[in-house]
């Protein structure tokens, strides 16, 4: 396969990958903020949260004079000048689907460009909660619907790697980072501690893709260790670090035909140390700090998507 289509195919999907991480935070957050408001506390903490997961913080700060509803939202959906947000994520996988059209099935084409249209269609100011959440809650449709597009109709020849190949380093990425940002929240000072404690975790099960299926396994039992562990740990989630880390081990595998040469030899090894970082079974046998874990995981993935593009000669990414 050419590095160009390769190079396509693999921002395309990590773009697309990194809306969907997005738009499900700005979603969730909407709607725990409404089932747990307390007038008697600012919610700032809750928006910076959401602009530490996007590893923005900097750029955020000088941009914006104060952190709440308004700035975030703006800077993570709609934001021309921030690379990640929503607009420029999809924007930037439109513009490597569209240079790939005969790679690609046409439906994917098709929804993509259609998600495109739609959000540099919303209007972007004096729109009131319901409105955007209905807004998160088309993108989320449409990212869905891709998703059923590649699983069903893409080839599972090499384009079909390299998108996993950014599917899945993005998807561990941002999953590290959210815990890493959650674990250690504090909830003091609030009034019905347990009430948010247990709303809380919710919102965390639900920003990660997991809340229905953790409920199938573990009841109404929420306890942030437990919640950690199946993230992180239980191989049957689609959405789990570990699930995810086997994922592209077995793409890379599958690309290279169960091979590792000389110029495969350093992701080889980048993947298996990943791959044993998840092999635990609880958090509870790590020997270091949670933080310090998840900062880890972040660091792997770096350098892992930083490995495919020098081993694959992929280039980097320009905003749109």
């Amino acid at each position: 396969m050419l590095s160009r289509v390769a190079d396509s195919l693999y921002w395309l999907s990590l773009n697309l990958e990194r809306a969907d991480n997005m738009t499900k935070l700005l979603s969730v957050r909407l709607v725990s903020l409404l089932e747990n408001n307390d007038p008697t506390i600012s919610d700032a903490d809750d928006w910076k949260e959401i602009i530490a997961i996007s590893a923005n913080e900097e750029d955020f700060n000088a941009t914006y004079d104060i952190c709440n509803r308004s700035s975030v939202i703006d800077y993570i959906a709609f934001s021309k000048e921030n690379a990640n947000s929503i607009r420029s994520c999809v924007a930037i996988a439109r513009e490597n689907a569209k240079g790939i059209r005969e790679m690609i099935p046409l439906e994917l084409w098709e929804v993509i460009n259609d998600l495109y249209i739609k959000i540099k269609a919303f209007p972007t100011k004096n729109v009131s909660n319901e409105q955007l959440n209905d807004f998160f809650q088309m993108i989320l449709g449409k990212s869905f619907l891709i998703q059923g597009i590649i699983y069903d109709l893409m080839p599972r020849g090499d384009g079909y790697h390299f998108l996993m190949f950014g599917k899945y380093v993005e998807r561990l990425r941002k999953l590290s980072r959210t815990l890493d940002v959650y674990y250690h929240k504090k909830v003091q000072g609030r009034d019905n501690k347990a009430n948010i404690h247990y709303h809380y975790w919710i919102s965390v099960l639900n920003s990660l893709g997991g809340y229905e299926s953790y409920l199938q396994k573990f009841q109404a039992f929420i306890e942030p260790i437990t919640v950690a562990n199946y993230l992180i740990f239980d191989e049957s989630l689609p959405r789990s670090a570990k699930y995810s880390v086997k994922k592209l081990v077995q793409s890379f595998k599958q690309l290279e035909g169960n091979k590792v040469n000389e110029y495969t030899k350093h992701l080889n090894e980048r993947l298996e140390e990943l791959l044993h970082e998840v092999s635990y079974e609880s958090l509870e046998e790590i020997d270091c700090s949670l933080h310090d874990y998840f900062q880890k995981l972040q660091q792997l993935c770096d350098e892992i998507g930083m490995t495919i593009r020098n081993t694959y000669y992929l280039g980097e990414i320009n905003a749109i």
